[in-house]
């Protein structure tokens, strides 16, 4: 493997009981981590998720008084149709408080319940491209010559190094018993986490952003994002993917991800134990999903090969001639797996994709957004190797999972495709 090319934070590992409150589910971890690492990567995040939502939408979050009543609103919807959110953020806010030691405003509810929930709001933003910050992550599934499977994934996200400071590893419990290992940035609720977990024997899941294409909830106006949230049985992507982390296979877990209606738009990646794999679109019109399987035709999928699935930020069948936003990074990652090969890849070879910061050659210049096939990039977070055929050991695999702790820089294109350079 080559050298990690920048330093990494220590992986702090908890237990949590699924079984416990959410309004003291994850109590102990916030005492812990607040006391080893500060509350400041919180307060930063979202002050700078509150400055984003008043430059992307003025229309509701342009002054204080716009801001106020927009908020009031968004909590009210969460108390009566998504109370559990509402208990996990009474904790974050008291647990916060109690060592910042200040009454910073954010910390109020109505703020912050509207801050964590940045991605279904920005969403419906008017347009139909990307958000103000777009979206990195990059999952892949790719299978061995053996028909195992394995689960790649960069997590992404902005301001990258608070979010970073506050990301730990959690096995989730019921009745003494371990499920899964997730890894998770705390200064989400769960209900609108970015799910990057692992059931070992069974499944193994991450979720992407999904802010371009078809069926968004682009130019939705708020009121019409409100009566989403407070439809009979409609989940946020967190909601979602917890439901298919308790299921006991990947094919109950799969039935999960396309059968329940939806707040947003995103990309559910799913890798089964027994060689199974998928990625699952789901549209904002609350229903509809899109179901694309390892094994499947590349007449769907922009050329990649059946045993591989590239998903960034954007559609499946959305062509690299297209010029989409996260078709480039989608490309170079397709030409580096075809340059490792099906029968000499491996969990290391893999990772070696995920360091790649070097741009794709001929994409250099995509910077409006950031698009130069840059897979390690500035808002990576962290980058890992899952694979649900094998146990959990007591802590996470350090060799394969990696959060780092210096924001990546991209690099020159380097002449080969499939040369990965750090």
């Amino acid at each position: 493997v080559v050298a990690e090319p920048v330093t990494e934070h220590e992986i702090l590992l908890y237990e949590v009981d699924v079984e416990v409150a959410p309004s003291e589910r994850y109590a102990r971890v916030l005492a812990d981590l607040l006391q080893r690492r500060g509350p400041e990567a919180f307060i930063e995040t979202y002050e700078g998720w509150n400055f984003w939502l008043s430059k992307a939408m003025p229309e509701l979050f342009g002054n204080r008084s716009l801001a106020e009543a927009t908020q009031s609103k968004w909590l009210a919807t969460l108390n009566i149709s998504h109370p559990k959110v509402v208990a996990e953020l009474v904790t974050i806010a008291s647990s916060l408080r109690a060592v910042d030691g200040t009454d910073n405003p954010i910390l109020e509810l109505p703020a912050l319940a509207t801050v964590v929930s940045l991605y279904p709001i920005l969403n419906t933003a008017a347009k139909n491209s990307t958000d103000t910050k777009p979206s990195a992550c990059t999952s892949i599934l790719a299978r061995q010559a053996d028909g195992k499977v394995l689960h790649g994934r960069s997590l992404d996200y902005e301001p990258r190094d608070p979010m970073a400071k506050a990301t730990v590893a959690i096995d989730f419990h019921r009745q003494g018993r371990r499920l899964y290992r997730c890894l998770h940035p705390m200064q989400y609720p769960s209900a609108l986490q970015w799910f990057t977990c692992v059931r070992p024997g069974a499944f193994s899941l991450s979720v992407n952003a999904r802010s371009q294409g078809v069926e968004t909830e682009h130019n939705a106006s708020f009121d019409e994002l409100l009566r989403r949230m407070s439809a009979p049985g409609v989940e946020l992507l967190g909601e979602l993917a917890e439901r298919a982390m308790t299921a006991e296979s990947y094919e109950d877990a799969l039935a999960e991800l396309i059968s329940r209606p939806v707040v947003s738009s995103n990309y559910f990646i799913l890798a089964g134990a027994q060689g199974q794999g998928a990625v699952v679109t789901r549209f904002g019109n609350e229903s509809s999903a899109d179901v694309w399987a390892l094994g499947s035709s590349s007449h769907v999928s922009d050329g990649q090969p059946p045993w591989l699935r590239v998903q960034t930020n954007v559609d499946h069948w959305v062509s690299f001639a297209s010029g989409a936003y996260a078709t480039h990074r989608r490309q170079h990652a397709l030409d580096l797996f075809e340059g490792i090969g099906q029968h000499s890849l491996d969990k290391d070879s893999f990772l070696d994709v995920y360091f790649t910061t070097t741009a794709r050659a001929g994409s250099e210049q995509r910077r409006a957004p950031e698009d130069t096939g840059v897979i390690l990039r500035p808002t990576t977070i962290a980058s890992l190797v899952m694979d649900p055929n094998t146990s959990l050991g007591d802590k996470p695999d350090l060799k394969y999972w990696h959060v780092w702790a210096e924001t990546p820089s991209i690099q020159p294109a380097v002449t080969s495709a499939a040369t990965v350079q750090v």
